[in-house]
This record gives structure tokens, C-alpha cells and sequence, in this order.
């Protein structure tokens, strides 16, 4: 499931990293709240990310465990998360 509402709340950020992916073809297929802290956002894109992006208080994790998702870039500041698939 997808909310819009997520999409707005998501960091700055990395909303401009998601912004790029959606301009080069990836496609958000979920959204979701409260994990791994109550004030977390995860966005999960479809396929994997096109580009790397090198930003302040932004941290690349290559998760690579199907049964998650395989990467990720981590906002510290906000506990946000935007996530890919494999």
C-alpha cells in the first residue's frame, strides 16, 4: 500500500533521492510508518536504485536479504528510510 501522506511527511532528503529514482523510472510500491522507531518512514521502491547518492547525515546499508529488500539509505536525523528491492 502507498500513502500520499507518507510521501509528504518523508526527510527532505531523501525525498530529493526519491525524486531522482521516480525521474529515472523506479516506482514506489509501498509505504509504511513506526518501524524501527514510532516517528519512522519506509518508502520501498520497485527495483533497484539507478544511481548512488553520496549526502550528509545519509547512510547507504546494502541490506541484500530477500526477505526485506536490498539496499537502503538512512536518514539519521529522522530514523526515514528509503528502501529497494532487488
Amino acid at each position: 500500500m502507498v500513502s500520499q501522506e507518507h510521501i509528504d511527511d518523508f526527510s527532505p532528503i531523501l525525498k530529493e533521492i526519491l525524486n531522482n529514482e521516480i525521474d529515472l523510472g523506479n516506482e514506489i510500491i509501498e509505504t509504511s510508518i513506526c518501524w524501527p522507531k514510532k516517528e519512522s518512514i519506509i518508502i520501498i521502491l520497485k527495483a533497484p536504485f539507478i544511481q548512488d547518492y553520496k549526502k550528509e547525515f545519509i547512510k547507504y546499508r546494502n541490506i541484500n536479504d530477500n526477505r526485506y529488500w536490498k539496499a537502503e539509505y538512512f536518514d539519521e536525523k529522522t530514523s526515514h528510510t528509503l528502501a529497494c528491492k532487488f
